[in-house]
């Protein structure tokens, strides 16, 4: 019994020993502003509506508008939609729309297509038939027979002497064509948010790069609702920006830019955790526990 005592106090001084369990932090609702249009797509000329929303309710007393498509005047927030008409003089091209709404920001795009090309219609041709000729039969004129005696002759037919020549036979070998498969080359997609890592540990680098946005805009760039870079787009609306989370959370993290439009690229964060001394003192005093169990259970 003295010894069960000791490894039942040894097992409660090595539990209280261990660290704290780390609490959940509860995160609140980013507020998202979110736009549409519809139809997508039309030849010049075509009307469409601009939607917008929110998921926090109104966001702004009033929504702006950018595009190289034409001019959409500014329209209160909660009105949620407004009219576009496509310009007649309009290229085929998609362009995008950029709604911004006090400070956030949402892109859109509508496409103008080609227009329609109906071919003539082709009259039908009528075709009048030649009139039919009916022939005059001229009148039968019948002549009587003449009679005529042939001298008998007598044909003497010389035997036939048949060669068979052999048959030679000559064989093709099938043609064989190979048909090589095409070489397809996948372009990569434009818009989107490139990293240069699929993982960081606490304290690497990460590089963020990305092309589309307004040249010269801000690009801010956030995760999880924090802000965790920023720079200024080039001339052409590219940009290349660090990345620096300000807190350890493992697992998949979401990073959004916003510089006119919205760009998104996601990394994994990784945390590895070392052995030390203790751990190695805490199996050896469980196997003390053990073994005074063991003792007690047979004694």
């Amino acid at each position: 019994m003295g010894i069960a005592s000791a490894g039942v106090a040894v097992m409660v001084v090595g539990l209280s020993g261990g660290p704290a369990q780390a609490q959940p932090v509860e995160r609140a609702q980013q507020p998202t502003f979110s736009s549409s249009v519809s139809p997508t797509s039309g030849p010049a000329g075509t009307a469409f509506t601009v939607h917008w929303g929110s998921n926090a309710g109104a966001l702004c007393k009033t929504v702006t508008f950018s595009t190289a498509l034409t001019t959409i005047p500014p329209t209160p927030y909660p009105n949620l939609q407004v009219g576009v008409v496509a310009p007649a003089s309009a290229t085929p091209n998609t362009y995008a729309i950029t709604l911004t709404c006090d400070r956030y920001t949402s892109v859109t795009r509508f496409t103008v297509t080609k227009p329609t090309t109906t071919a003539p219609t082709t009259p039908p041709v009528t075709t009048t038939p030649p009139p039919v000729v009916t022939p005059t039969t001229p009148p039968r004129v019948t002549t009587p027979p003449v009679a005529t005696t042939s001298p008998r002759t007598t044909t003497t037919t010389a035997p036939v002497t048949t060669t068979t020549v052999p048959t030679t036979t000559t064989t093709t070998a099938p043609t064989t064509s190979t048909t090589l498969p095409p070489i397809t080359t996948a372009d990569a997609p434009e818009g989107d948010l490139r990293l240069d890592r699929e993982s960081v540990q606490p304290g690497d680098d990460l590089s963020a790069e990305g092309e589309g946005c307004t040249p010269g805009a801000p690009v801010v760039l956030t995760s999880g609702g924090q802000r965790v870079g920023s720079t200024t787009a080039d001339a052409t609306g590219g940009f290349t920006a660090g990345v620096e989370f300000t807190r350890v959370e493992p697992g998949r993290h979401t990073i959004t830019a916003e510089c006119g439009v919205v760009l998104t690229g996601a990394v994994d964060q990784i945390v590895t955790s070392s052995t030390g001394g203790s751990s190695g003192t805490l199996v050896v005093l469980v196997f003390f526990v053990l073994v005074g169990a063991a003792l007690v259970r047979f004694a």
